[in-house]
């Protein structure tokens, strides 16, 4: 080989890479701080869970096929990458590979990496045309019909075809030559071919067209490879493949919090911030450069589309398109914010860039995170959009004012007089905490705003509320000390009055020392357990079928069955968002006289269409969310569907009205389920 030629084009290429990646990196290091390198075991451990060993999309049973395609032609990228060192090498020292710790001729693994590669870029091959073809014969909705991922799939064709053209020529011109090129230097050259069953098969094609021809062929797969591999790392930076740069890095530095739903503390009493329209996500440099390097991180596999309820149901929204908006504004922009930390500002973040519709059409669901394969925070960052438009903009669906206006004057959604919030517990003797103490009670029952004021709710919360007493659990509510936890507010984007009512509650519940919480309510879960921190409250809550499983356990309530033909709706707050998908089964299997799945069900279940405020805002686009739940809910052809959340519980109730099938299909909540069972 030439080292003169072979250090000129590394040169040119290589700064072409590095001038490219410096202006990405620079703009990524002038958006939001964010600290990302906590907890590094746990991060190892992650990288090799997701990235490496690509568990989302092997491990999930929707569209597991083309997972493992994408997952061998990753593994054997990775193979290939080590391959491509030794190939640059080469083009320096010739026999570079013998003089690489465990690649060389002395050590087994040397001929061992040989072979695994030799297959891979087989691998690759084969599954680039199972990929082509899905492109272009069954084409899921999923996938774009576009070029670009057709060149980049031509593009590692054309490395894996010219690496093997390389290997073939040169085993046929070691047979002819007889290490004559000083071959006998580097012994593993004389080996390898037999280690090297796809290239040397190709080699036995060539054979027969003589000493000249396999020398080009030799030289055309080197140099071929080559620049075809560096063409294509220049162009990829700019592509949907950057991702094979960014994913990796993206796992590992992926939020541990998830998967709860905490969202970034604003600190509003910074008058600065307010002064620069730094309140929420307003401008492209706020995202934080973790959200940046998401945005860089996307692979446009558009998983996120068959699992999105808005999607599915003819909604302006899927965060594929959000990503790709996102994207093209940060690779017009990442110039400017490199040179000086903004935006040209030629464009609005909502409304050029993302339309409020598909801001505001979003459920919070998380399945998208949850299908993601490089962990990108969707969800986080449309919520600082919201924050953006509802605290600097005033921008918000003008229907949720009312609910707005009930929580600043009332505490509550609906905007009952907070002084009735213990009405539905009128008859159930439960005492208030003003009226007893934290050392006199077990745990804390929170009502929630539906359970205190939604004639459906309030059933739920009397059926949870008996089971305690016969149980035997000393327990108390608030009463009209008991406000809304903000959740409503903090999903529409109004973290003012999410922090309101949560520094109110946090300052209620401390001065009564209360330690354990029990709650019908996801929402009121996931803000109590995973967001009260951050305001000083720090508690040990429950879901109402945790507590009530438990109870079960402990023998203190006892089994029976009822006749029904349960199926069970997952609330995405209490099993996305919280991970819990077992206790309510639990109590539903002991409780029913047959269970059910629907076929999207545990941490793949379809959102109600309630989360992320959705639940007081109109829904005028497409097939109603709820009423696709309920279908498929009716498909298992049970007669009761389950669940564990009062907004589920209207949202679904709500859908089989509309489906005209009340007589076949009725809702319980599993609390309601478990009371039934004992009375049987």
């Amino acid at each position: 080989m030439n080292p003169w030629l072979m250090s000129a084009v590394m040169v040119v290429a290589w700064s072409v890479f590095a001038l490219q990646m410096m202006i990405k990196i620079g703009a990524l290091k002038k958006m939001a701080p964010e600290s990302r390198m906590d907890q590094i075991p746990r991060r190892i451990g992650l990288l090799f869970k997701i990235g490496i060993g690509q568990e989302k999309l092997v491990g999930r049973s929707r569209e597991r096929m083309p997972g493992i395609m994408h997952a061998l032609i990753f593994w054997g990228a990775m193979l290939i990458g080590i391959r491509e060192v030794t190939l640059m090498g080469e083009g320096f020292v010739h026999g570079f590979q013998e003089y690489l710790p465990l690649l060389g001729s002395n050590y087994l693994s040397g001929f061992l990496f040989i072979y695994l590669y030799n297959i891979a870029e087989l691998v690759v091959l084969l599954m680039i045309l199972v990929a082509l073809y899905r492109r272009f014969v069954p084409r899921p909705d999923r996938l774009d019909l576009n070029w670009e991922g057709v060149y980049v799939l031509l593009f590692i064709a054309g490395i894996m075809l010219t690496d093997l053209l390389f290997d073939a020529a040169r085993f046929n011109l070691i047979d002819e030559w007889q290490y004559s090129l000083h071959q006998f230097e580097h012994p593993i050259y004389g080996q390898e071919r037999s280690w090297a069953p796809v290239a040397s098969a190709l080699a036995g094609l060539l054979v027969g067209l003589g000493e000249t021809s396999n020398s080009f062929f030799y030289h055309f797969g080197f140099w071929g490879h080559i620049a075809t591999m560096l063409v294509f790392v220049n162009i990829l930076i700019n592509t949907k493949q950057f991702h094979e740069i960014t994913a990796l890095p993206n796992v590992f530095l992926g939020s541990l919090d998830y998967p709860h739903a905490r969202q970034k503390w604003i600190d509003l009493e910074d008058e600065k911030a307010w002064e620069e329209g730094k309140i929420g996500i307003n401008s492209l440099e706020q995202l934080t450069w973790k959200q940046g390097l998401d945005l860089y991180s996307c692979t446009e596999c558009g998983r996120c589309y068959d699992v999105c309820p808005t999607y599915v149901t003819g909604k302006p929204l899927t965060q594929k398109w959000v990503n790709q908006s996102l994207l093209r504004h940060l690779r017009e922009e990442e110039g400017n914010i490199y040179r000086t930390g903004t935006t040209s500002g030629e464009k609005s973040l909502v409304g050029d860039v993302i339309h409020p519709e598909t801001l505001w059409a979003c459920t919070t669901c998380r399945a998208c995170e949850d299908a993601c394969p490089v962990s990108i925070e969707h969800v986080p960052r449309i919520l600082g959009m919201r924050q953006g438009q509802t605290m600097m903009e005033e921008a918000y669906p003008p229907e949720i004012s009312s609910a707005y206006k009930g929580l600043e004057r009332n505490f509550n959604p609906w905007g009952v007089g907070f002084d009735q919030r213990a009405d539905w517990a009128a008859e159930l003797e439960i005492p208030l905490m003003s009226e007893t103490s934290a050392e006199d009670i077990d745990v804390l029952m929170w009502t929630g705003c539906a359970g205190s004021f939604d004639s459906r709710n309030q059933k739920v919360a009397r059926a949870t509320a008996e089971l305690m007493k016969k149980a035997g659990v000393r327990f108390a509510i608030l009463g009209s000390e008991e406000k809304c936890t903000g959740d409503l507010a903090r999903r529409s984007g109004n973290e003012m009055l999410f922090q309101m009512l949560a520094s109110e509650n946090v300052e209620t519940l401390n001065g009564y020392g209360v330690k354990k919480i029990v709650t019908q309510c996801p929402h009121c879960l996931n803000a109590l357990k995973n967001e009260y921190p951050d305001l000083g409250g720090n508690y040990e809550v429950l879901h109402h079928s945790q507590f009530l499983k438990k109870l079960r356990e402990e023998e203190k309530l006892p089994q029976g069955k009822n006749d029904r033909n349960v199926t069970y709706h997952d609330p995405c707050y209490l099993g996305r968002y919280n991970q819990e998908y077992d206790s309510p089964r639990e109590i539903i299997n002991e409780s029913a006289s047959s269970v059910t799945e629907m076929q999207r069900h545990r941490n793949e279940s379809f959102c109600c269409g309630a989360g992320g405020a959705r639940m007081w805002m109109e829904e005028n686009l497409g097939t109603r969310i709820n009423e696709e739940r309920v279908r498929q809910a009716e498909e298992t052809g049970a007669d009761t569907l389950a669940t564990g959340c009062p907004f589920c519980m209207t949202m679904l109730s709500d859908g089989i009205a509309a489906s005209g099938n009340s007589e076949k299909l009725e809702t319980r909540d599993v609390a309601e389920l478990m009371l039934e069972s004992i009375k049987t």
